[in-house]
């Protein structure tokens, strides 16, 4: 019980930060944004640009400058040591403030599906096809997951170079690596491909795919845990 309340403090703070940073507000301002430039005059044509956004740009490159700003701000802020000082171990640390991360994240898609079906009955003055409405319940939550898991490599990435430039630029390059690979066979075999992929093919499976992005979250996972808790006193 007194870890659960020492994680729900950690959450607590780091998500005031997240807010008082605007992440969320500004994630949904350029969802929108991008969605009223290319909205497409049809459902289907909405539903897909609006999914590719979700999915390809704020899922991966939103997500991973959001996580890799949650770590690296205490070294760019100087507030590595301080955090250190407080009576809370330092793997309670790390993961309230990836559960931070994690919240935020769903909160922001949960804000953009409701900004792509708002938007959409403004714009097109029609109830989502039944069909669309099913695509987005199909491809939202399994890709939601996909990059939940693969941001956590992140703040892996973050803590060691104790840098946010680095990760996002990295994080950047992976929704290219996405977009170029979306339509392959060989994205599904790609971690930062895969979410893409799930959006261009639907319902597909692939254990293989499955497992290396469980394997990314749990480098990231495992990586953080090192950098703060071993590395650090070298």
């Amino acid at each position: 019980m007194h870890i659960i309340k020492q994680t729900a403090i950690v959450i607590s703070i780091e998500m005031h930060k997240i807010f008082r940073a605007g992440f969320i507000p500004i994630s949904a301002a350029a969802f929108l944004f991008l969605l009223l430039v290319k909205h497409g005059q049809n459902w289907a044509d909405f539903t897909n640009s609006g999914l590719m956004f979700i999915v390809a740009l704020i899922g991966l490159v939103g997500f991973g400058a959001l996580s890799s700003w949650v770590f690296a701000q205490e070294f760019t802020a100087q507030t590595f040591k301080d955090l250190l000082a407080l009576p809370i171990s330092r793997k309670t640390i790390i993961a309230g403030k990836m559960l931070a991360i994690e919240l935020s994240e769903l909160a922001i898609t949960v804000l953009e599906v409701l900004l792509l079906l708002g938007t959409g009955w403004l714009w097109l003055r029609t109830p989502i096809p039944a069909g669309q409405w099913h695509l987005i319940t199909l491809v939202v939550p399994r890709t939601f997951v996909y990059n939940v898991l693969l941001s956590l490599v992140w703040p892996f990435i973050a803590s060691l170079t104790r840098s946010v430039l680095i990760p996002t630029a990295l994080s950047f390059a992976t929704m290219i690596v996405a977009v170029m690979f979306a339509g392959q066979t060989v994205g599904q075999y790609i971690p930062w491909v895969i979410p893409s992929y799930d959006l261009a093919n639907p319902g597909f499976s692939s254990s293989i795919g499955y497992l290396l992005i469980v394997l990314i979250g749990l480098i990231g996972i495992y990586g953080t845990i090192y950098v703060w808790t071993v590395k650090d006193q070298q």
